[in-house]
């Protein structure tokens, strides 16, 4: 079965093109849920910050204002004040969680689920460790966590938190006293916990994939069309028209059709060697028969030497067999322009050697 070279072509071009299409989107794929992560933990972040700007506020101006006046209200705890402010925003942002997790917990809302048991005994074992973070898959999805340690660092929590009985009595009558108490200082007592949805970011990473990979494919369409045609414009055709010209002289047809190129490419060197050796054929069988003129004869040699040099810009070394021939038979000069025209590829530009013989 005939297989033409474009189809020879393709068939090692697409693969390598469904290679690479392939290679990009496993990078492109990388590097878009890469980037939805840190979308995710960047938002989980800022969370984060907002409740430790509360935390910090309420332990530094609201708390001292409070106890000014009131021997405990629940206000003041700084847990307390992050827990409920973040909360607002957890009525429009229903899957962004934030929550102040205790092992034991004054208020029964903070109590640890078992994931955040395990994230305090972890910070709590690796005392260098600012926070503890990871992706966990839901039944709602995932989600990126993080986990900031709540360490006893100032004695004068403890006066709340040691024993029931140095607690003030509207702590005790809020929370009782069965919980929230006996804490050390310098221990790991709770952790905030901050979770948001990496649905949203994915799907704008899932949004951005799919864009690049269709502008991938539509490029690469679009070089196979470019390619395949060029290979036709400068290959294909040229070299189909060579070969139709090929078989009919391989036939004895050397005078059917000539092949005209102004390249100077490979094709186009192809495609002159060729006609001259066409020319060539034909000058061999071609008889030549011319009505004899007058004129001065013998032409100088240096004459006919000019005649082969113009001749030989247009069809190449085949100028000197031509004009030696029409020379070595002719009796005039007139003769000899008859026999040489005769004898000459189509188009070859004769005015230019004709001038060198001369009026």
């Amino acid at each position: 079965m005939k297989m033409s070279s474009t189809l020879k072509i393709n068939l090692l071009l697409i693969p390598a093109t469904l290679v690479l299409m392939a290679i990009a989107f496993v990078v492109v794929r990388s590097i878009a849920n890469r980037t939805a992560f840190e979308e995710t933990e960047q938002t989980a972040r800022l969370i984060m910050s907002a409740a430790q700007a509360t935390f910090d506020y309420t332990v530094e101006q609201v708390k001292p204002s409070l106890e000014a006046k009131y021997d405990f209200l629940v206000q003041s705890v700084s847990s307390y004040a992050a827990t409920e402010t973040i909360g607002r925003m957890q009525q429009q942002f229903h899957d962004y969680r934030y929550h102040v997790a205790a092992l034991n917990p004054t208020n029964k809302r903070d109590q640890a689920d078992p994931w955040e048991t395990w994230a305090i005994q972890t910070l709590a074992r690796d005392e260098t460790s600012p926070e503890y973070t990871e992706v966990r898959d839901l039944p709602k999805g995932r989600f990126a966590f993080i986990a900031k340690p709540i360490r006893i660092t100032n004695a004068a929590c403890l006066a709340c938190h040691s024993v029931p009985e140095a607690a003030p009595a509207t702590m005790l009558d809020t929370y009782g006293r069965a919980n929230g108490f006996g804490w050390k200082l310098n221990e790991v007592v709770a952790v905030q916990v901050v979770s948001v949805p990496m649905s949203v970011a994915q799907k704008r990473a899932d949004v951005l994939l799919q864009s690049v990979m269709v502008m991938l494919i539509a490029a690469f369409a679009l070089m196979l069309l470019i390619v395949n045609s060029l290979l036709y414009l400068v290959v294909g055709r040229r070299i189909g028209r060579l070969s139709r010209v090929a078989d009919r002289v391989s036939r004895g047809d050397v005078d059917s059709e000539s092949i005209k190129t102004t390249g100077h490419d490979e094709v186009s060197a192809l495609e002159k060697a060729f006609e001259r050796m066409r020319v060539s054929l034909s000058l061999a069988q071609r008889p030549v028969t011319v009505t004899p003129g007058r004129g001065e004869w013998p032409l100088h040699a240096a004459t006919l030497q000019r005649v082969i040099a113009r001749l030989s810009e247009d069809i190449g070394p085949m100028a000197t067999q031509l004009v030696e021939r029409a020379a070595a038979s002719a009796a005039s000069r007139e003769e000899f322009i008859a026999r040489l025209t005769q004898v000459l590829p189509a188009g070859t530009a004769s005015e230019r050697w004709r001038a060198e013989l001369g009026p």
